[in-house]
């Protein structure tokens, strides 16, 4: 046991409820070293990212499966015209451009990085596509949305855009997101599976077996073929985590099943399997 501090892997310790050191583990088991997951009041890790990628973000490979994402979640949200839509850490507003291919959906996309921010608005401009896009973070949404809290039907983080960042500030996200519907409105978010992550840690990631987070350090790709590579931690939950979360939300669970990017409607609901990768997850504000 260790004392939490006010660094970021303390603050992993508060989240966990316990005061708990983490266990940073690589692929084959053996103990490994992990720069301190950054803090609740640090500035977004994700933002040089976003940044570095901007309109080249739609070449990362899980957003070739956008367009079977947006089928599947249309439907299984009943999103129809006069829907209104709100997409946290939505990277190029790439659900939201494709869902406006419907008439008379309204969405709202919010971004911590002001160059993915700039991409969205582009690429829907060249889409011929009405979506807003802004600027915010999906830890103070409560300041970002302004009046437009509790004015959507359907609020969403997918692909660990918001939600998963941090299990010390993954509270702050879904009540946001909570906050943002209006009463019987649906949350939906998509959570990297703990025990997919755990079965399948590849040589150069680890894992924290305390608090269930992944680490990798990966190469992203820009603008004229650059590269740079970045730290990325990754909070991963079990079915039971996330509905924890729910409930301290404030939220009703609806559904729960086991997707991958480009494959949401592999499984039917309530299925969910070992090596799914991500969960994807509808709870209803009461």
């Amino acid at each position: 046991m260790s004392d939490p501090g006010a660094d970021g892997d303390g603050l992993l310790a508060r989240a966990a409820g316990a005061v708990f050191a983490p266990s940073w583990r690589a692929a084959d088991d053996t103990p490994a070293v992990v720069p301190p997951v950054p803090g609740g009041d640090e500035a977004a890790f994700y933002v040089p990212i976003g940044d570095f990628q901007g309109g080249d973000y739609r070449r990362n490979s899980f957003a070739a499966g956008t367009a079977e994402e947006v089928a599947v979640l249309r439907d299984l949200l009943d999103l129809r015209a006069g829907s209104r839509v709100l997409d946290v850490g939505c990277g190029d507003a790439r659900h939201l451009r494709a869902l406006a291919a419907d008439p008379g959906i309204v969405g709202v996309g919010i971004d911590v990085a002001p160059g993915l921010v700039a991409a969205g608005r582009a690429a829907a401009a060249a889409d011929g596509v009405d979506v807003e896009v802004r600027v915010g973070d999906a830890r103070r949404l409560a300041d970002d949305l302004e009046s437009l809290a509790g004015t959507f039907d359907v609020a969403w983080s997918l692909c660990q855009g918001g939600l998963g960042t941090s299990p010390a500030t993954d509270p702050q996200v879904l009540a946001g997101l909570a906050a943002a519907v209006r009463p019987g409105g649906l949350v939906v978010v998509t959570c990297f599976h703990a025990l997919f992550a755990a079965r399948h840690l590849v040589p150069g990631d680890a894992f924290d077996p305390v608090h269930l987070v992944h680490h990798q350090r990966s190469e992203v790709r820009g603008p004229d073929h650059a590269r740079r590579t970045f730290d990325l931690w990754t909070a991963s939950y079990t079915v039971r985590d996330v509905g924890r979360l729910l409930a301290d939300a404030g939220l009703s669970p609806v559904s729960v099943r086991g997707v991958a990017p480009g494959a949401y409607g592999q499984r039917a609901d309530g299925e969910v399997a070992l090596d799914d990768p991500e969960l994807l997850v509808v709870a209803r504000r009461p």
